[in-house]
């Protein structure tokens, strides 16, 4: 096993447990567990796993040393399997590896947006030579890509490329490549090349782990009663079973007292929009750019960070979800906006100058 992952690894009664990179249990009370846990049922993914996530000293090795059986590798699974948690854990393990540079994240939705605004910016080549010379690249939802021959082409392309170089290229979806319709035959054949992981529903000794995990992340403990009937039903999902625990130890107003009339309340969905705007138009007069630019397609540097900021002060001002942000911001997708937020957050922790925009933001905003 991995010598890096000495203290963050477990298997127990067949399960493996694995704390992935900048991963905490907080993240748990917003729907996401601190580790990812694999079951019997998804023992595939465990090599791979293990591969991408293991101890690579990048500046010296050769990374593609062993991963042609499964580079490019695609994940497959429904929503709140865990993929995105996946994928960003391993991107952040490179990250710490590796250049900035040399690693990027993209949903399908945004990869297709920068090579629009890449082509109408006139530096399509640029853009193009830093996508294949990338050492790692991740595309979530690549059902979601669009269907124009320019796009797909680009993403094949830079998949060739990558894995040529010695690079890695790591996709989900929500089914099998070759079940995707819109994609031209010249991508499915390139994914269909390395290796496809369907991510099975939890088994019952990976329920019960997830259940404990979450638990746990929320300060709860149960009993071995209580814990065998959460997990006795199948689930399609995590997020399912997470679900499961918020429901459980959900606080119950004693019956004996009969509970107060509620005073009248406003709409909280329309006060979070309202507020949502109100974020997204202080942001953008802060950093001396359009709204429209802000929750537009176009990735300069400068956008990126105002846009992340966004983000993270939604979160935190807000109770929208992810998707709810994402409509507002321009109809981005829930794991663009659930990656912007860690990104934010991991910066803000030795950016100094990012904290105190944060920070004169916040106090602008409430």
């Amino acid at each position: 096993m991995p010598s890096d992952f000495d203290g963050r690894i477990h298997v127990i009664d067949g399960v493996l447990q694995l704390e992935l990179p900048g991963s905490d249990a907080p993240a748990a009370a917003s729907g996401m567990l601190p580790s990812f846990v694999v079951g019997p049922e998804n023992e595939l993914v465990v090599a791979p796993l293990l591969r991408l996530l293991g101890d690579l000293d990048l500046a010296k090795r050769d990374v593609a040393d062993g991963t042609q059986l499964f580079n490019p590798l695609v994940l497959v699974g429904g929503s709140g399997s865990g993929k995105s948690q996946l994928v960003q854990g391993i991107v952040r393990h490179w990250r710490q590896r590796l250049d900035a540079a040399q690693v990027e994240y993209f949903t399908a939705a945004d990869f297709c947006r920068e090579v629009q605004a890449a082509t109408d910016d006139d530096r399509l080549p640029a853009w193009r030579d830093s996508i294949r010379s990338l050492r790692l690249l991740v595309i979530d939802d690549l059902h979601r890509l669009r269907p124009r021959p320019a796009f797909q082409q680009e993403l094949r392309y830079a998949i060739d490329a990558i894995v040529a170089a010695g690079g890695i290229v790591v996709l989900t979806a929500d089914r099998e490549p070759i079940a995707i319709g819109h994609l031209d035959t010249g991508l499915r054949d390139r994914l269909s090349a390395g290796l496809t992981v369907r991510l099975q529903r939890p088994s019952l000794a990976a329920r019960r782990a997830i259940l404990q995990l979450a638990a746990s992340a929320r300060g709860t403990v149960f009993t071995d009663a209580e814990l065998a009937r959460l997990a006795q039903r199948e689930a399609s999902s995590p997020a399912e079973l997470i679900g499961r625990v918020t429901t459980a130890i959900k606080p119950r107003p004693p019956v004996a007292v009969p509970a107060p009339t509620p005073p009248p309340t406003t709409d909280n969905a329309a006060t979070d929009f309202a507020q949502l705007k109100q974020i997204i138009a202080v942001t953008a007069r802060y950093f001396s750019i359009t709204q429209a630019a802000l929750t537009g397609p176009a990735r300069r540097a400068s956008l990126v960070e105002a846009r992340n900021i966004a983000v993270y002060l939604a979160r935190r001002l807000t109770s929208l979800s992810y998707a709810d942000i994402g409509r507002g911001l321009g109809g981005r997708d829930h794991t663009t906006i659930m990656h912007a937020e860690r990104r934010l957050a991991e910066r803000i922790t030795h950016d100094p100058v990012t904290q105190q925009a944060v920070d004169e933001l916040d106090r602008l905003l409430r």
